[in-house]
């Protein structure tokens, strides 16, 4: 059972293109009419269909989230962000009347700059509940434990680690999180469990990081010249309707899209063996055992794809996008072991009410 060759493919996906696309010209023509109000019942209808084509032992996964859920989750998100900013200005007005002193005055102010930074990596935690609550199989859905401000905190205190030690223990910081995610996760009666060993990952992690700075330092020598038109030094400053302004930013613009691009690519073999570790390392109960057989070729090859398909199509191929990333994750995602759904009892998890507004708020969201 912990022998790699011995875990089969978990998931089995059986999705078409055609009908993806026919839920996404939906979905698009929606949104427009109704000016992007309809994005929540979009990711909802999505969802339905991606979790109703992904089978495990011959049983389909059922999503029973609505677009109502997540909407009421962003206006719930938009309330309290109002308030929290409402009620720090009020209080910074209050404290520089009754003081005088702006230091004590900001204060307010910096504690609503680290509660946004904590509930925005909080924000993750709680989707994650959010979605293990509205997954079902065999009539059993996932649950989760935990405070995602807690989650937060701890991320928030995570990445200043990363920043001090010029990220040098950003495998530690993602083994610690993902930690903290699996084992709070469940499934029915049945429990996930994640160690992970950091060590595992640094011999990658450092030629990955050597990769990044040779890449950023060639693209700083390549647009230094763009970068010294922008900065009033040695001539006059640029003007707005200057096109030499047009080039110089547009050169910025090509050189942020490279590093952001490139770097992403260079790190496809670490993220590979991120997941190869956090799937190998993995369980739920005593049942199942977790595998990846992803690599880095792999997700090069799934990456450089699906940006060209984006780029070239103006955006219009995301549901081809859609469909390839989920093939790959059918393709690489393994398991060993059998789950009795006879045997498997119903999680006592309450599930939340509202879904993933601060997620919709303060970021993209994802795709699903």
């Amino acid at each position: 059972m912990n022998s790699l060759d011995q875990k089969q493919p978990l998931l089995t996906y059986d999705g078409k293109i055609g009908e993806l696309y026919g839920i996404f010209i939906k979905n698009l023509l929606l949104q427009i009419i109704t000016l992007g109000i309809y994005r929540f019942w979009a990711t909802t209808n999505t969802r339905r269909y991606i979790w109703s084509r992904m089978q495990f032992q011959g049983e389909r996964f059922e999503y029973t989230g609505t677009g109502g859920e997540l909407f009421k989750g962003f206006l719930l998100a938009i309330a309290i962000m109002i308030g929290a900013i409402v009620g720090a200005g009020v209080l910074s007005a209050i404290l520089h009347a009754l003081t005088g002193s702006a230091l004590l005055a900001a204060l307010p102010v910096i504690a609503l700059y680290i509660l946004i930074a904590v509930v925005a990596a909080g924000a993750y935690f709680s989707a994650q509940r959010y979605r293990l609550s509205r997954t079902q199989w065999c009539g059993i859905r996932g649950g989760m434990t935990g405070s995602s401000l807690v989650y937060g905190g701890y991320a928030l205190l995570y990445g200043l680690l990363c920043i001090v030690t010029l990220w040098q223990m950003l495998p530690w910081v993602s083994m610690r999180l993902a930690e903290r995610r699996i084992n709070a996760s469940s499934f029915g009666s049945q429990q996930f469990h994640f160690q992970g060993r950091a060590g595992a990952l640094y011999g990658a992690f450092v030629g990955t990081f050597v990769g990044v700075v040779a890449l950023l330092a060639v693209l700083v020598m390549i647009f230094l010249k763009s970068f010294m038109l922008l900065l009033p030094i040695g001539h006059a400053p640029l003007k707005a309707g200057d096109p030499g302004a047009a080039m110089a930013f547009g050169s910025v613009f090509l050189f942020y899209v490279l590093f952001i691009v490139g770097a992403l690519l260079i790190q496809c073999a670490y993220l590979a063996l991120v997941t190869r570790h956090v799937m190998g390392n993995t369980t739920l109960g005593s049942q199942l055992r977790f595998g990846s057989s992803i690599t880095g070729k792999r997700l090069l090859g799934m990456m450089l794809g699906n940006l060209a398909i984006v780029v070239f199509t103006l955006g219009l191929g995301l549901p081809i996008v859609l469909h390839r990333v989920m093939r790959v994750v059918a393709d690489t995602v393994q398991v060993s072991g059998r789950l009795d759904p006879q045997t498997l009892g119903q999680s006592d998890q309450a599930p939340p009410r509202t879904g993933e507004g601060m997620l919709n708020l303060l970021d993209h969201g994802g795709a699903f």
